[in-house]
């Protein structure tokens, strides 16, 4: 007789598949790329999406520095372009992107936003400033929420561009 009950096999079986499907499931991470800019200047930011299998709802909720920055415009890219696309942006300084598509879009490093924004003006010294995103929701074409983790680079001000300095 086997030194292991079947109870014990069954048990292990499915801990150990658990343990497998656990660990095969990933985050789809969004990303923000490193941006630059001048003082006085209009800069366009992705936001990326680094990969998905049917991608067909997505919500971020963002915040950026409104003293640096003006908000003009997001706008859909070549892979969301059938997609439905709302931004909620009367609070300066923080914004509410809603997209979501019946058919859902798979793939690898592409854009899925562009933020435009104007960088004020007056700006004397280099600086650092960064989207911020704080809620991330993603849905895949099945209306599965699928995991989402960010990664974000600094947005890099320069001073404004003098007569001087463009010679």
């Amino acid at each position: 007789m086997s030194k292991f009950p079947i109870r014990s096999i069954i048990f292990i079986t499915c801990m150990l598949s658990s343990i497998i499907s656990v660990s095969t499931t990933r985050a789809i991470e969004v990303q923000i790329p490193a941006v630059e800019g001048r003082s006085g200047q209009t800069i366009n930011v992705p936001v990326i999406i680094d990969e998905t299998d049917n991608l067909a709802g997505i919500k971020l909720v963002m915040s950026y520095d409104k003293d640096t920055l003006m908000f003009k415009k997001s706008s859909k890219t070549e892979h969301t372009g059938e997609f439905m696309h709302v931004t909620n942006d009367k609070i300066p300084g923080e914004l509410i992107v809603v997209m979501a598509s019946p058919k859902g879009i798979s793939g690898k490093g592409f854009p899925i936003l562009n933020l435009t924004f104007g960088i004020k003006s007056g700006i004397k010294e280099k600086k650092n400033t960064q989207i911020s995103i704080s809620k991330v929701q993603l849905m895949s074409d099945k209306l599965k929420e699928e995991k989402g983790g960010i990664n974000i680079k600094p947005i890099t001000i320069l001073p404004e561009e003098t007569k001087a300095s463009s010679k």
